[in-house]
């Protein structure tokens, strides 16, 4: 038995869904359940209940998981004790992440590493709203060793490319536009894009088109185009480049709306804006991302600690999920 195949059934007794323990696990449908059934071909027994209305635990995968599951956290817990010993981890480490990020989850991460590495000393700062779309620059240049970044899709291949590494996916945060709360959708409780083409939208002028297509469409499922704001913003703002604040005033101003996450006010509160979810664009995903040239164990063991602290593991109650 193997500690991949433990992962796995755990992955699906967590889920009781084969797609998303896949998903979760990074791998297809049809290897969840390969390792499934080789699991249960050396028990001697099913551990899941492959009814037709949903997937749940055998008595018998009840009992394997409780095992299973002290077992497994003993072991990973041992490894990243002893690859903490091996690395002997000094010096200097910079973390830069968005504002809506939000300062508690980025004081959570940093805090946490600190704890296990309390010989580094970590900076920690808020990466200007321009790296928004693409960190790349200041990644490479050595402005910071690792930044939070939002990546539009769901994961990390928005971002990558050969000069930076994508880390592991930390969390995923629907999408919403920003509006006034006296505006016309703020009433809505969803939208969709074809919504959205009815009104002008403020989008980052200082990234690349290809960074501003993914953060917001140019065009809906439908075919409808998304038209950009005809307001002077550098005018607006007397700055060429936008701050987080600039794009929370001037649509508070009603100079445009904003394709963000659902959890933007969350941690920028602002009175008179509200946010609607966006039911037809994937989520954003939160992931740390550095320079291939520049990755070290330091830098490592910081994206180990921050997925371990922002996804830890679900111990929830047997439930029944639809295959």
């Amino acid at each position: 038995m193997e500690l991949r195949e433990i992962e796995v059934f755990l992955a699906l007794a967590d889920e009781l869904h084969f797609g998303r323990a896949a998903q979760r696990l990074h791998v297809s449908q049809g290897r969840v359940s390969q390792t499934i059934r080789a699991l249960e071909t050396e028990i001697g027994g099913a551990l899941f209940d492959r009814a037709h209305r949903g997937v749940s635990l055998t008595p018998l995968g009840v009992r394997f998981r409780e095992g299973a599951s002290r077992g497994y956290d003993e072991l990973t817990t041992t490894l990243k004790d002893c690859r903490t010993a091996a690395r002997d981890i000094t010096g200097q480490l910079r973390i830069s992440y968005l504002p809506s990020i939000g300062n508690e989850l980025a004081t959570r991460v940093v805090s946490a590493f600190e704890a296990r590495h309390p010989g580094c000393t970590v900076i920690l700062n808020t990466l200007q709203l321009r790296y928004t779309l693409n960190p790349e620059p200041l990644l490479v240049e050595g402005g910071t060793d690792v930044a939070l970044c939002w990546s539009p899709g769901g994961d990390g291949r928005s971002l990558r490319n050969n000069s930076v590494v994508i880390g592991p996916v930390l969390a995923e945060v629907p999408r919403a536009v920003l509006t006034p709360s006296d505006h016309p959708l703020a009433a809505r409780t969803s939208v969709t894009l074809d919504d959205l083409a009815d009104y002008e939208i403020i989008n980052p002028a200082s990234a690349s088109s290809l960074h501003r297509d993914l953060w917001t469409p140019r065009v809906s499922g439908t075919g409808r185009r998304l038209k950009l704001t005809t307001s002077d913003i550098v005018g607006l703002t007397h700055r060429p480049e936008l701050t987080a604040d600039d794009v929370l005033t001037l649509v508070a101003r009603g100079h445009g709306l904003h394709c963000t996450i659902a959890t933007l006010l969350d941690h920028i509160p602002f009175p008179g804006l509200a946010l609607i979810p966006i039911t037809d664009m994937p989520p954003m995903a939160l992931v740390p991302v550095w320079a291939a040239a520049s990755e070290n164990a330091t830098i490592r063991a910081f994206a180990d600690i921050a997925e371990e602290t922002v996804k830890p593991r679900r111990r929830g109650t047997t439930r029944t999920r639809s295959h």
